[in-house]
């Protein structure tokens, strides 16, 4: 019986699976490329390097405010109605993510605010907060971006326990808000400046009677980025 020559053969199927793994190789190579897409250009990189919303890059706002208050607690406690004056600094904390609808970047801010009573018991509020936004950043040079943000801080004011019916209860309490805003780039470093808000004013249980001043309002301002 002749003896079958396998050798030509094995090594043909050989060479076949190491060309079939190298374009399997070279297509999953091209897949993650085309997924992560092209590589920014030298132009695109500078853009990104002067936004004002790359990492790094600092900005600064002033607003002005009125807040209304709304009873959540159904007994007809007194309105705390109030205008605030506000600043704040602010720095970016990231290079704007590429996710579709939800690109942008965070950034961290200071503020200061202070103002007056305009309907209901006391006269002033002062405080602190520190804030914390995610830009909605959607091309390097954009017009429109808009923004979500919460901040905590504390708030100094002379309304009295008494005469707010149990609303607060001491002179420095905390200060919780949560809002939604948008940018209108004038250019790369001035901006106007929209926003509502939420807030609200209590202890925390420090001291009772506690039942806080809930508040909806709103801001208009300017920005300016360095």
């Amino acid at each position: 019986m002749a003896l079958i020559d396998k050798g030509p053969r094995l090594g043909f199927h050989r060479a076949q699976m190491k060309r079939l793994l190298a374009s399997g190789v070279l297509a999953v190579f091209t897949a993650m490329r085309v997924y992560a897409g092209p590589e920014p250009t030298p132009a695109a990189t500078a853009t990104l390097e002067l936004s004002p919303f790359s990492k790094g890059a600092k900005e600064f706002q002033a607003m002005s405010g009125a807040f209304f208050f709304f009873d959540t607690t159904q007994n007809n406690r007194p309105s705390v109605d109030y205008a605030l004056e506000s600043l704040r600094l602010g720095v970016m904390l990231n290079n704007p993510w590429h996710l579709g609808l939800f690109s942008g970047n965070f950034e961290v801010m200071g503020e200061i605010f202070g103002g007056g009573i305009f309907e209901g018991p006391g006269d002033v509020l002062a405080g602190a907060s520190l804030v914390f936004r995610y830009n909605f950043v959607q091309e390097p040079r954009p017009r429109i971006v808009p923004y979500a943000q919460i901040a905590a801080g504390g708030v100094y004011t002379n309304i009295g326990e008494d005469e707010s019916r149990g609303l607060i209860s001491l002179p420095v309490e905390f200060n919780l808000q949560a809002g939604i805003g948008s940018r209108f780039m004038v250019n790369d470093r001035w901006s106007i400046v929209l926003e509502g808000v939420y807030r609200h004013i209590s202890n925390a249980e420090i001291n009772k009677p506690n039942f806080g001043i809930d508040s909806v309002g709103g801001n208009v301002g300017f920005g300016f980025s360095f």
